[in-house]
């Protein structure tokens, strides 16, 4: 990694900046407000690895950004890293502005099956997914622009305009987020882990990958997480032995059909794998699964 880099990616820490707005509001799909409390501070590291979808946003960023400069008659450019003068721990570095205009620009790769189920409606709207429409947001405000743009290449080959402005509510909501989360980086007091959000176990698991031999007293309240453990347990244990009973029942009336059609929709397929073995032995197997895509021809 080079100094750039280096000190870049230093200055972020210093900071919460776009992509990290939803994070530190809680609203990211992926990534806690504890990790990213983490990533700021230094007291832990995650080492994340980018998707392919990421490595290849990156590489065609000036590429949608040149034909989007030329389908909507613009001129783009860079800008530095910047800090809010009222909120200092709001900082950015947009990927571009309009020149002339007071209006931003966002670039995103995005897959064509995740924008076709995701959260994304009509161009030049601000129907997009919320982690994306905070980021903007958090953009539109640092420059007191009163919209910012978002341009999505959609399946690599369909380049689509999405309008977000400014709003004073969620403007105010999204001040009080950061403000709090930089506030508990501040003190060095991690934020609540949030054991709803998928991933919250393999968060908690990665905080503490090794044991000290110690042995401790858990307090009285842990009493109903236990209780919950092992109801659950016991009920995933059943609802197992029920599936696999159920499969069974099918099975035997499949007999051994490749692709058996469920009249209420969906199909079974079985199929059988192999492996011709090159770090492993040599195995077979007979792969048996539903899919909901199959129907009633």
């Amino acid at each position: 990694m080079n100094d750039a880099r280096e000190a870049w990616l230093a200055e972020r820490r210093t900071g919460v900046g776009g992509s990290d707005a939803p994070i530190a509001c809680g609203l990211h799909p992926y990534v806690s407000a504890r990790e990213l409390y983490y990533d700021k501070t230094g007291e832990a590291v995650f080492e994340r690895e980018d998707t392919e979808r990421m490595l290849m946003g990156r590489a065609l960023e000036d590429t949608i950004a040149d034909v989007f400069a030329e389908r909507y008659g613009v001129r783009l450019r860079r800008h530095a890293m910047r800090r809010h003068p009222r909120y200092p721990w709001m900082i950015g570095n947009p990927d571009r502005l309009i020149e002339g205009a007071r209006i931003g620009l966002e670039i995103k790769n995005v897959d064509a099956l995740a924008y076709r189920f995701g959260d994304w409606g009509e161009p030049d709207t601000d129907e997009i997914p919320e982690p994306y429409l905070l980021q903007c947001l958090h953009y539109a405000i640092l420059f007191d622009y009163p919209q910012w743009h978002l341009a999505a290449l959609v399946g690599g080959n369909t380049l689509k305009r999405y309008i977000v402005r400014r709003e004073p509510e969620l403007e105010a909501l999204l001040i009080d987020g950061e403000h709090e989360f930089w506030q508990c980086v501040e003190r060095r007091e991690p934020p609540d882990i949030d054991f709803e959000r998928p991933g919250a176990l393999a968060l908690v698991k990665r905080l503490y990958p090794g044991t000290n031999g110690e042995t401790v007293t858990l307090p009285d309240d842990i009493d109903h997480w236990q209780f919950v453990y092992r109801q659950s347990d016991e009920l995933a244990k059943r609802y197992a032995a029920s599936a696999e009973k159920a499969k069974a029942h099918i099975l035997d009336v499949m007999g051994e059909a490749s692709i058996a059609r469920v009249p209420g929709g969906g199909e079974w397929r079985r199929k059988r794998v192999n492996n011709p073995g090159s770090v492993t032995q040599p195995y077979s197997y007979i792969d048996f699964r539903f899919s909901e895509k199959g129907g009633r021809q």
